[in-house]
């Protein structure tokens, strides 16, 4: 199936409105790629919204972003240090504090590196564009309804035969970006504030992140699935 082809799937058969939107790591800065001009305000998800709202494609490293988490997520650069983290945090406490005290951020951000895994290479750019505009992305944001989210879920368990992990707190990248980068796992998040504002989500949209090739692998059994599913409880014909 083509790129062409599942775009049309998702969006025709689960109604999607938004623009798939495309995440391929690079090794090297790519050649050919305009170089992102800016520094975004947070950081990637101020990116991601440039993307579907003017259709964008374009790379991008640490020196573009505010915020490292889509960075970090994608192994542009390390994790912060302990030092760079909690003066990050207290910066962060400056826009909006999201946890009672420092403390409490810091125990946050130990509890996700148990369930989030790290990246263990070395990449140099992120390209960001739309899903049509990047022949083999690593990773296909999905922004969608929870019910299109279940069929996707529902399409994906039907042919692998696992199950999808969701994630909730604060932050998003390390759930719709670093995990499927590094596990090769979809995910889904509602994700938190600074996601759903700068990305531009609507209060019904949540986040479904593929691997590129995990989607190719279920696809074309999207169709079907998505028939079941608005049938489910009828007695199955043979």
């Amino acid at each position: 199936m083509t790129n062409d082809q599942i775009i049309d799937s998702i969006r025709d058969i689960l109604c999607v409105k938004k623009e798939l939107v495309g995440i391929k790591v690079w090794k090297d800065e790519p050649q050919g790629i305009p170089k992102y001009q800016e520094r975004a305000f947070p950081g990637m998800c101020t990116q991601i919204n440039e993307v579907l709202t003017k259709g964008e494609t374009f790379y991008t490293n640490q020196e573009h972003c505010f915020c490292t988490g889509g960075v970090v997520s994608t192994g542009i650069v390390q994790p912060l240090s302990e030092e760079e983290r909690d003066e990050m945090i207290k910066v962060h406490f400056e826009i909006s504090k999201g946890y009672k005290d420092v403390t409490t951020a810091i125990y946050y951000d130990n509890e996700s590196k148990k369930i989030i895994p790290p990246v263990k290479e070395k990449n140099a750019a992120v390209q960001l564009g739309l899903f049509k505009d990047i022949e083999d992305p690593d990773l296909i944001l999905i922004f969608c309804t929870p019910g299109a989210a279940d069929i996707l879920n529902r399409t994906y368990t039907y042919a692998e035969g696992k199950p999808i992990a969701g994630f909730g707190g604060n932050g998003a990248c390390p759930f719709a970006i670093q995990y499927p980068y590094v596990t090769k796992k979809p995910s889904f998040t509602y994700s938190d504030v600074a996601w759903r504002k700068y990305v531009g989500l609507a209060d019904e949209e949540l986040t479904v992140t593929f691997p590129y090739q995990s989607l190719l692998r279920c696809i074309e059994y999207l169709p079907s699935v998505a028939d079941a599913y608005k049938k489910y409880g009828e007695m199955v014909e043979e």
